[in-house]
C-alpha cells in the first residue's frame, strides 16, 4: 500500500506477507526490508527475506509510479489517496497453481487479474476511463503478459517453496511449558492458576489434581486454548481452595 497526500507521495509503505491466513512477513518501511514473523519465519534462510526485500522495493516503486499516473485523472487531487496491491497464488488440491493480482484504489477494487482462468476485468467505469488513458496499463504495467507470468511463475513458485517448509513446521510437536501463580482473597481462599505455553499442536489437556486425584470440571477454571505470536499456544486452568490445603493440589 502507497499513499499520497495533497498530491505528494508518502514514505511510508505497507506490505505483510500471509500464509494459509497467518502473517509471515512484514516490511519494515523505515529499513526498506521485510522482516519474518512469527517462529517458522524467522527459520527461513536469511536469502529468504533479502529476495522478498528486493521484490517489495521494486513493487514500491511501481505502486508510487502507477499512483503518480492515476492523480491527474482524478477529479479531486487534494487529501489522502491510496493504492493497495495484493498479489496472492492460491494452489488447488491437484497442486495447481493460480496466481492472481488486485489492485484498489482508495480502498476500492478497481482491477483484477486472474490469468486462469478468467482473465483481467476492469470492475469499476472510474477504472475503464483510466484504463483508456493510461496507456502502461496495457503494454509494460499491469495487464502485461511478463508481469503476468512473474505472478504465475516466480510467485507460486516461492509459495510452493513456503508451503513445503511450512507443512513440516506444523508436523511438529512441542511440549508445553508450566507456570503456576497463587494469589488469595480476603475470605481466606486461594486461587491457583496453572499455565501451560510454548506447546504444538493446538490439543492439550491441563488438569488439576486433589489427593493424587483428578479434580473435578466443576471444580475447576478452564480457559481457552488460544494462538501465541509465535506460533504455538498457551492455555490455563484456575481452582479455588481453602488457604492451607495447597498441600494436597
Amino acid at each position: 500500500t502507497v499513499l499520497s497526500r495533497d498530491g505528494f507521495a508518502q514514505s511510508r509503505f505497507f506490505a505483510e506477507g500471509y500464509l494459509d491466513g497467518q502473517a509471515f512477513l512484514h516490511y519494515d518501511h523505515k529499513k526498506g526490508r521485510a522482516e519474518p514473523r512469527g517462529r517458522w519465519a524467522e527459520k527461513l534462510a536469511a536469502e529468504t527475506w533479502e529476495t522478498e526485500s528486493t521484490v517489495l522495493n521494486a513493487t514500491l516503486k511501481e505502486l508510487r509510479k502507477l499512483l503518480a499516473e492515476i492523480l491527474p485523472l482524478q477529479e479531486e487531487k487534494g487529501g489522502l489517496h491510496s493504492l493497495q496491491e495484493t498479489v496472492g497464488c492460491n494452489i488447488s488440491e491437484d497442486s495447481h497453481p493460480r496466481g492472481f493480482r488486485l489492485l484498489y484504489f482508495n480502498e476500492k477494487l478497481l482491477l483484477s487479474c486472474y490469468p486462469e482462468p478468467l482473465g483481467c476485468a476492469l470492475l469499476q467505469p472510474s477504472a475503464q476511463t483510466l484504463a483508456m488513458e493510461m496507456k502502461p496499463w496495457d503494454t509494460d504495467g499491469f495487464l502485461s503478459k511478463p508481469y503476468q507470468a512473474h505472478v504465475q511463475g516466480e510467485l507460486c513458485g516461492r509459495l510452493q517453496a513456503y508451503l513445503e517448509s511450512w507443512t513440516g513446521f506444523m508436523e511438529r510437536t512441542e511440549p508445553p511449558a508450566v507456570n503456576v501463580t497463587c494469589r488469595k482473597d480476603s475470605e481466606g481462599m486461594v486461587y491457583l492458576t496453572c499455565k501451560a505455553f510454548g506447546f504444538f499442536p493446538r490439543i492439550i489437556s491441563v488438569v488439576w489434581f486433589r489427593d493424587e486425584e483428578p479434580m473435578s470440571r466443576d471444580a475447576q477454571e478452564f480457559g481457552d486454548v488460544l494462538r501465541d505470536g509465535n506460533g504455538t499456544y498457551y492455555t490455563w486452568v484456575t481452582i479455588r481452595i481453602p488457604q492451607g490445603e495447597e498441600h494436597r493440589v
